[in-house]
């Protein structure tokens, strides 16, 4: 429904996508647009969809507008609270990279994919200062990287395939929630519950190293820096990585190394550091080769050799 705001202003509503019938005055001008009265479903066979696409308004005009009209309104109060983050944000960055939004409306090319936790206070871009189309970015609960998981190999095959990133980070952080629920003998119902026992299981493969640890916060973060290790592991067991790894390690006149590089972090929400986890893949990829492996970098070389 259009604002009341937006009204106030004397200003004409404009419809998002889809929404609203074009209409014509008395004297047959057009109207412009009015909103769509109970349930109203319009089809194309009934001639009630616009001819065009109008842009919906900017979401800082609730800001500007509530200045001048406060209102008790809360889904008013939060456009304008977001419409007045949304201006302020975009005028640091044009007043630091003002052909930036130019650059990133062409297409994004991104060398690094982040798979972090949904927790709030570990976003990817404001740890490491990323600007807009630098990082591709998958997060869920606990950063967990499950081959079953569709959304996630989604996300996955399209970095590595077709933006070919270079760099894939796994990064869990300290005082994780999903973390402490799968440690506790609760059960949190489904569908929680199911994604949790992909955790219960790190906790039954490390559960001697975590019973040694007798102070449960550092058993925690203990597990935590466990977790991201197997999810790192779990990159390098998928066949998108192999393959693109093998392919590119085939080509040593046109890559350096093998690419995707993965990397384990954890970050400390306490203090704000990202910490690196010295992890020895070579060592993993070595003692699990014959369980796992399914690409080599021969199998690129032979092909392009009876091509």
């Amino acid at each position: 429904a259009p604002s009341r705001l937006l009204a106030s202003a004397g200003r004409p509503w404009r419809p998002a996508l889809l929404r609203g019938v074009r209409f014509e005055s008395s004297n047959g001008s057009d109207g412009g647009y009015k909103p769509p009265e109970g349930d109203y479903f319009p089809t194309s066979a009934s001639g009630a969809f616009p001819d065009s696409w109008v842009s919906p308004e900017a979401l800082w005009d609730y800001a500007e507008e509530g200045q001048e009209d406060p209102t008790d309104d809360v889904d008013e109060r939060f456009n304008a609270d977001f419409g007045a983050r949304n201006r302020a944000w975009r005028q640091t960055v044009l007043s630091d990279d003002p052909e930036l939004f130019d650059a990133i409306g062409k297409g994004q090319a991104p060398k690094y994919l982040w798979i972090g936790c949904c927790d709030s206070r570990v976003a990817p871009e404001t740890m490491v200062q990323a600007r807009p189309g630098e990082i591709f970015v998958h997060r869920n609960i606990a950063n967990m990287v499950v081959s079953t998981d569709t959304n996630l190999r989604a996300a996955l095959k399209f970095a590595v395939d077709y933006l070919q990133v270079e760099h894939i980070i796994v990064c869990g952080h300290y005082d994780c929630g999903g973390l402490k629920a799968a440690s506790s003998q609760k059960d949190h119902d489904a569908p929680l519950e199911n994604w949790l026992t992909n955790i219960r299981d790190i906790c039954r493969l490390h559960q001697d190293e975590l019973d040694a640890i007798i102070d449960p916060i550092e058993r925690h973060k203990r597990l935590v820096e466990l977790n991201v290790i197997e999810q790192c592991l779990n990159l390098f067991k998928t066949g998108d990585v192999q393959r693109r790894r093998a392919e590119t390690a085939s080509r040593p006149d046109v890559y350096p190394c093998a690419f995707p590089r993965i990397h384990g972090m954890v970050f400390e929400p306490s203090d704000g550091i990202l910490r690196k986890l010295p992890i020895d893949f070579k060592h993993y990829l070595k003692k699990y080769k014959n369980v796992y492996q399914m690409y080599e970098s021969k199998d690129f070389k032979d092909s392009r050799q009876d091509a």
